[in-house]
Parts: structure tokens; sequence; C-alpha cells
């Protein structure tokens, strides 16, 4: 089935892709919604706004047939950084100069300049769970005009390309943190403002990862640290552990011990696949966790005990540390930037 657009905009790609498919689709908060049945296949496809000029579309899905998504006169072109995790898509763009195709734990930052089209084929009766954040670049530079001289020459070139007259091209792996960063994003239950706030977290946490990994395949091409499965399944264990009971986890020690692995191995493995360190993840889960509460309305002495912080003050100073804002304020900011992205242009 071949499905034609010429807009990048999440809401409109999805509204445009329910009329073309000859079913609907329906908006909560800061998505659009389609939920496929039968003839067409099952499962949802979702595009978010958020602020800064950023979207991010989901397919999570079986389709009945192939489906070829083509993009046409849709100026300027975001940047987009695509993600396959699980099933494949072929991509092909400058029209049709540049064709790939991802696999599990592959991604890609590409960008179409203008006049050219790009094409991206869906493979019928398998599951597929894809997703893509586009960039605005205009709007986004406003925000990150500071900072950008700090990235890479190519990515300082591509950020700045605000009239998508160059094109990009840059496939890789994606870490495991990644993928796990992508599979919250896939699997969140909430609903409206809080299921938005998480996901714009998480998708912002994914741009940022995706950079990092350019950035360190740039710089160290090929080097990789390799740990057995047997390894890894077991530092996944302990990460489980950890979180499971989140208001009183239990020691490094006590992790290496449960999961069968010695602490040295244990904290250097994890810093590996998460890329971070044990206790740094738990504060990051903990504070994850307190933005849900207090979107809730949980008060901010009730989230602070339910995930593990005696101290108030203590847990208000590490939430603005994470988020830029004290807890007490948190809800009032979502709001503001949930009236600023319906700005989002494409």
């Amino acid at each position: 089935m071949n499905l034609t657009f010429n807009k990048y905009h999440p809401h409109s790609f999805i509204k445009t892709l329910a009329k073309q498919l000859g079913t609907t689709s329906h908006t909560d908060c800061l998505e659009e919604i389609i939920e496929l049945s039968a003839p067409l296949g099952r499962g949802k496809i979702i595009g978010f706004i958020f602020s800064d000029g950023i979207g991010f579309i989901i397919f999570d899905c079986v389709i009945n047939e192939d489906w070829v998504l083509s993009f046409t006169d849709a100026l300027p072109a975001p940047l987009q950084f695509n993600f396959e995790i699980e099933g494949e898509i072929w991509h092909s763009f400058n029209n049709g100069d540049i064709r790939y195709h991802l696999n599990p734990l592959q991604g890609s930052i590409t960008a179409c300049p203008n006049a050219s089209s790009q094409k991206f084929t869906l493979p019928g009766k398998r599951k597929i769970v894809y997703a893509t954040l586009l960039i605005e670049r205009k709007r986004y530079l406003e925000k990150i005009d500071c900072i950008v001289e700090k990235l890479p020459e190519k990515l300082q070139t591509i950020f700045s390309d605000t009239e998508s007259k160059k094109t990009f091209f840059y496939q890789g792996n994606y870490s495991i943190a990644a993928a796990e960063c992508i599979n919250k994003l896939v699997k969140n239950q909430q609903k409206g403002l809080i299921r938005s706030t998480y996901l714009e977290s998480k998708a912002l946490e994914l741009l940022s990862r995706q950079i990092k990994q350019f950035t360190d395949d740039l710089l160290s091409p090929g080097k990789q640290v390799m740990l057995r499965k047997y390894d890894v399944e077991k530092i996944k264990f302990a990460r489980d552990l950890l979180i499971k009971d989140i208001k009183d986890p239990p020691t490094i020690e006590a992790l290496a011990k449960k999961a069968g692995i010695n602490q040295q191995k244990l904290k250097s493995g994890f810093k590996i696949i998460f890329e971070t360190t044990i206790n740094r993840y738990l504060r990051n889960e903990r504070l994850e966790r307190a933005s849900l509460f207090l979107l809730q309305g949980v008060s901010v002495k009730e989230t602070a005990l339910e995930i593990g912080y005696t101290n108030q003050s203590h847990f208000a100073r590490k939430f603005k540390e994470k988020y830029g804002i004290l807890p007490k304020d948190y809800l009032k900011s979502i709001q503001t930037k949930v009236s600023d992205s319906q700005n989002f242009k494409y």
C-alpha cells in the first residue's frame, strides 16, 4: 500500500494516515493515536508533539500488507533520529540516492534536503516496533544555541542547517541503555498530562543518548567493550532487584550476592550496559517516579517518602538538579510547556 504525506507534524501525519487507511484517530493530550484493527492489522501508531520543536512517532503494530510511506514537498524537512526496536524497516531519501535498512538495536540520524523525497517501507505480517524523533531545527536551535558548538563538527553543521539545505546520514547500533529508554516509551500506560510529560522526558533522554553514541563512534570507531551474555543477564537481574523496592533498595554488596556476580564486575558491567553508575541509576529512577507522583497531585512530603527520601530538603535539592525546578513548582511548569507545545510547526 502506497501512502503519501506532505507534512511531518506528528499529529498531521497520524490524521492523514488514518484518512488514507479509511479509519480514524483520536487525541489524548499531546498525542494523536491510531488503533489498528482488522483488516488493517493490530496495534497502535502514535504521534506526539513536545516543546522546543521536538516531535515523536511510534509504530507498535503488525500490519497486514507492506506499507510505503512517501514524504514529498515537506519543506523544510526535520532532522530525524530513527530507532528500530523489533522487526525491520527500509528507508530511502535524497530522491533515492541513499538507501539502507534498520534491524533491531540499530538506529540512524538523517536529514533530507529541500526539494527531495524520502520513503519508509514497513513490511506486512510481522511485528514492527519503530520510533522516530523529529527535530524542528530552527526552533530547537533557540534552546541549544549556546551549547551547539560543543557538539562534534558534523552535528553542529546539521543542527544549524535550519533551512534543510544539506544531506546527512549516520547509521549505527544503539546501546542497551537506549533500548531500555525506548521500551519505557512503548510500554508506558499512563494517561493525559502525566503520560505526555513522562514520554517527553524519555524522548529527550533518547536524543541525548543517540548524540552521545554518534560522538563515541566518531571518536573511537569500532571500540567496544564486550560482556558475556551470561554476565549481561546477571547485571540486568541486579538492576531489577535494585528498583523492585525503590524505597529501601539492597546494597551493592547484597545485589552482587543475589545476582551471583562479584561486586567489581557488577559495578563495571552496570556502567557499560546502562551508561551510569548503580547509585546514579537508582537516583534517576527515584526522581522519575517522583515526577509522576507530583503530576498526580501527591504532596512533596509524601512523594519524598514514597521513593525513599526521609529528608525532604535533600529530595528537593536532587529533584531540582535533575529537572531544574523545585518539586512544589513542577506541575505548573509542565502545564506551561504543554501550552507551548501546540506551536510545533511540522
